[in-house]
């Protein structure tokens, strides 16, 4: 036992297509989409912020020379130079500082300091443990090598500039601060002799206002660190920044990072955009793209349901009219509602519907017809022999009384009627169809005295050919009754090979047809529709003969064979029948 198909209803199916056709494309280009436009945004904030380093990182250098510059200027004041030799003995701890050396020191580092309001101080450290500074108030007036340990990291540098990352300042007298500084050992110029060390400190103002310039997310950081990888900026808070590639896991989020290295200084200058504040924006287009998105395709799923509802009802309607007539009820017809495929798939059911019931009735009658036919067939039989000795007798009378005429006549008769009454013979040769034909013009003259000449041009070897029987004769009779003229009309029939098909041309010098005429006979020749019996008899005399001369050479050899009419004939009416060529009648 088979089992049985899910049935989908044709609205189901137009869901389930416009799911798989729209909702999941959507989704799956809309998740194409943000992944590209992440990726994209990425690859911006990447480049972005290396230009951010870059820029950060040439302030940084500009900042640092300037820095460079002030510890400098002490070698070029001789009174700081002269105070500071009068310092240099390290044996006097705590010696006494004369008013006017204080003055002219305090005057120096002063004007260093005009106008730096971000350093925390200037401060100059002489050998004998004196202090000179700019604030007066809040560093202490001595100081203790011990006590400040980066004391070495200056004095191993050798009068070159060194920057000490944070750490906490003794010398201030309300607290110990914890501060960047940048110092150098300060020389004589002659004998190179260690005079004392300047030391600038710098508060975290001082990197805020060299960062001023940057520009990130809210959340993005930067981090400064010397050439061994100690952090000076920000002073607290110390982080160990490891990265692979592009990206940084740190403090249990994803950054974006980029690092620049200073020529100058060696330090390091690194910028954190976190990834999430890089994916906010694709986050609210994706957002805002998949709300726009989701209103409309329910908007579409809407207006689909209403188109799929006034599709799928005359659908129903002709299901339910199908299911009648497959129970024989042939009267049954559909509403034709639209004009579209739907409403001609409906006309073509009705139209079916009726040929299906005509059918069905002349089969009906046709076998009423059948039995009636056999019984005529009966009493007929000894017909055909009676009627061809009578014609024989006339025709003996005729000779006899030296009627030649009226024994032509009925010689071609006898023809006629051998020639129809065979009904086992559908093909026969060209030859016998043209004496068939000749002898109907003779009897036809004969009977009414018309002016008709006929020529006949067959081919050599084409008498032979095979044709449908009868095929000629309604379009000899179609000249007879309509291109007749007071003047001799003269009909050709001639033959001709077009490849493998056999061309016989028909026409005559009559007085013709118009161009309207002609397209109307051939509309009417080539239409498929039904006709009336009453139809039939009337245009039997007309063009239903030249129809059922096409037809039957169209329904024996199939599309491209048949009659065809030649529009380009200016005198009279040129037909011309197309059939295979067939020399041997087949079984």
């Amino acid at each position: 036992m088979s089992s049985r198909k899910l049935f989908l209803s044709l609205r189901m199916k137009f869901i389930i297509l416009f799911f798989l056709l729209i909702t999941i494309p959507f989704f799956f280009s809309g998740w194409i989409t943000y992944k590209q436009y992440s990726r994209n945004v990425e690859n911006d904030a990447i480049a972005y912020t290396k230009q951010i380093i870059d820029q950060i990182t040439i302030n940084l250098d500009r900042y640092m020379k300037d820095m460079d510059r002030l510890t400098l200027a002490p070698y070029y004041d001789n009174n700081v130079i002269d105070i500071l030799r009068t310092h240099v003995s390290s044996d006097r701890k705590g010696s006494f500082v004369k008013s006017d050396e204080a003055a002219k020191m305090n005057l120096m580092i002063s004007s260093l300091a005009i106008d730096r309001s971000e350093l925390q101080s200037i401060t100059i450290f002489t050998n004998d443990g004196i202090i000179f500074s700019n604030l007066q108030e809040t560093i202490a007036r001595t100081w203790q090598p011990a006590d400040n340990p980066w004391i070495k990291d200056v004095i191993d540098a050798d009068g070159g500039l060194i920057i000490i990352p944070p750490h906490k300042a003794s010398y201030y007298i309300e607290q110990n601060r914890e501060v960047v500084s940048i110092a150098r050992v300060i020389r004589a110029g002659s004998t190179n002799e260690h005079l004392g060390i300047v030391k600038i400190d710098l508060s975290e103002m001082s990197f805020q206002k060299i960062l001023a310039s940057a520009s990130f997310s809210r959340n993005s950081r930067i981090y400064v660190t010397d050439r061994h990888g100690r952090q000076l900026y920000p002073l607290h808070g110390q982080v160990e920044l490891t990265s692979t590639g592009n990206t940084i896991s740190f403090e249990g989020g994803t950054f974006i990072t980029a690092t620049k290295q200073s020529d100058y200084t060696g330090m390091f200058v690194t910028g954190l955009i976190p990834q999430d504040d890089m994916k906010a924006g694709a986050r609210e287009l994706i957002r805002s793209t998949f709300l726009i998105s989701l209103v409309s395709i329910l908007v579409a799923y809407f207006i689909a349901g209403i188109a799929s509802s006034g599709l799928i009802k005359p659908i129903r309607h002709l299901q339910v009219k199908m299911k009648k007539v497959k129970k024989g009820d042939f009267r049954e017809r559909a509403v034709v509602t639209t004009h579209d495929e739907i409403g001609q798939l409906t006309e073509g059911f009705n139209d079916m519907v009726m040929e299906i019931e005509r059918l069905v009735k002349e089969v009906y009658e046709s076998k009423l017809r059948e039995r009636e036919a056999e019984f005529y067939a009966l009493q007929s039989q000894i017909n055909p022999h009676f009627i061809y000795n009578t014609l024989e007798s006339i025709n003996t009378l005729a000779l006899q009384s030296y009627q030649y005429e009226v024994s032509n006549v009925v010689v071609n008769l006898g023809r006629l009627l051998r020639y129809t009454v065979d009904k086992e013979q559908k093909y026969v040769h060209l030859r016998d169809e043209i004496s068939f034909v000749e002898a109907y013009l003779e009897i036809q003259s004969s009977r009414l005295g018309i002016k008709l000449k006929t020529e006949f041009y067959i081919e050599i070897g084409h008498d032979y050919l095979l044709i449908p029987k009868l095929i000629l004769q309604p379009l000899v009779e179609n000249v007879i009754e309509h291109a007749l003229t007071e003047e001799t009309v003269t009909v050709h029939i001639s033959t001709r090979l077009e490849q493998k098909d056999l061309i016989i041309v028909i026409e005559d010098d009559g007085m013709g047809m118009s161009a309207e005429r002609k397209e109307y006979v051939e509309k009417h020749m080539y239409a498929e529709q039904n006709v009336t019996n009453k139809q039939r008899f009337v245009e039997r005399k007309k063009e239903f003969a030249l129809r059922n001369v096409h037809r039957r050479l169209y329904v024996l050899y199939g599309e491209g064979y048949g009659l065809f009419i030649d529009k380009t004939t200016a005198k009279g009416t040129t037909f011309w029948l197309r059939m295979p060529l067939i020399y041997e009648e087949e079984n």
